[in-house]
């Protein structure tokens, strides 16, 4: 019977700390607090979740610039860091091995203009039966294999990074034989180029980096914990330093397929468009990406006060009466945050003048 008053006397001693806590002001008090209070119920939230990342070049977007053919560098027109815009001459080479391929065109097209004219003398020859059919077929024969060899070097220029139209133009302007330039394949800006007029290059060997940063990456590392929460194509905003408060928007666009053993987290890829051309690789970012809605018991965060490590908010309990409550909460989602335990669907609590209410509890020995 003993351990039943004790136990007995505990409670109580509970129940009436309990009612100990609940707050009581006065009407000027309620009046100068300027409370306004909100429902606890189910909300469909979209809450954010917080990383870091780098800024990394569209590789999609990224060129390597190689002569197709051996050269000799004569003119240097652009170097690392420059913008160039698609079409613009980087350097101007001169390689033996063009000179002699144009050579061989220039000679295979001679051959097949005076295998031609051969062809229609003989032919109109052969048709008025001054000579015999075999005469004609010789000559025949003889514009096929000119044809085929002129279209064969023809080939070997485009494959060395001609275009049709300097081709043609062999024919009438081959006094520049030899010489042919590197051209910038899109607009962009110079990433890397160590070469020097003067200096030889092998056929496929780099002259220029040349990335375009309409768009860039943000490489983002995502913790294990988090993947259930990401989505392909969420949103996503991107913040650096040079930005100031105005954050880029962006999609994630691609998630690794492997987790990192050591750090226990996978790789990410954000796709960002650069429209004021500030964003460059190399550069740190802050990243806010849309995780998975969720439908869950929400407060405002408003709401929410700390006192030590607990969480608690104020529940109405009568005119103005107010019984902190410690809560646990979950995840925030655009101004509301979820309530794990401590609160129920329809319980009203305080929702702004929580810092006035919370200053007269303290005062009124609350925690």
């Amino acid at each position: 019977m003993k351990f039943v008053f004790i136990s007995f006397s505990f409670a109580l001693s509970l129940l009436l700390t309990a009612q100990a806590k609940v707050l009581e002001i006065t009407e000027q008090q309620a009046a100068s607090a300027k409370l306004s209070t909100s429902k606890v119920k189910l909300r469909e939230g979209q809450p954010t979740l917080q990383f870091s990342g780098v800024l990394e070049a569209d590789r999609r977007k990224a060129f390597r610039v190689a002569p197709v053919v051996d050269g000799t560098v004569i003119n240097l027109h652009a170097v690392a860091q420059q913008r160039v815009r698609k079409g613009e001459v980087l350097a101007r080479l001169r390689s033996n091995t063009l000179g002699q391929a144009q050579a061989d065109y220039i000679g295979a097209l001679a051959r097949l203009r005076l295998a031609s004219s051969e062809r229609e003398r003989l032919q109109s020859l052969w048709k008025d039966g001054i000579i015999a059919q075999n005469r004609f077929l010789e000559a025949d024969a003889e514009y096929k294999s000119a044809s085929a060899i002129l279209e064969q070097n023809r080939q070997h220029l485009t494959l060395a990074g001609l275009s049709a139209k300097q081709i043609d133009a062999l024919e009438t302007s081959p006094s520049r034989l030899a010489e042919f330039n590197l051209i910038s394949p899109a607009n962009g800006v110079v990433m890397q180029s160590e070469i020097v007029t003067g200096q030889n290059l092998a056929a496929g060997e780099t002259a220029f980096h040349v990335v375009d940063l309409s768009t860039v990456w943000v490489a983002v590392r995502i913790p294990v914990a988090n993947l259930p929460e990401v989505n392909l194509g969420a949103a996503a905003k991107v913040q650096v330093a040079t930005r100031g408060s105005k954050p880029y928007q962006g999609l994630l666009q691609a998630i690794d397929g492997e987790v990192d053993k050591e750090s226990q987290t996978i790789s990410g890829r954000i796709v960002v468009k650069n429209h004021d051309a500030a964003l460059r690789p190399g550069m740190y970012a802050q990243i806010e990406i849309a995780a998975a809605p969720l439908k869950h018991l929400m407060v405002p965060v408003s709401a929410v006060f700390r006192s030590g490590n607990q969480s608690y908010a104020f529940k109405t309990a009568g005119l103005r009466r107010f019984e902190p409550v410690a809560i646990a909460l979950g995840k925030e989602a655009e101004g509301w945050v979820t309530v794990e335990r401590g609160l129920a669907a329809g319980d009203e609590v305080v929702s702004s003048g929580v810092a006035e209410l919370k200053s007269h509890w303290q005062y009124q020995g609350g925690e």
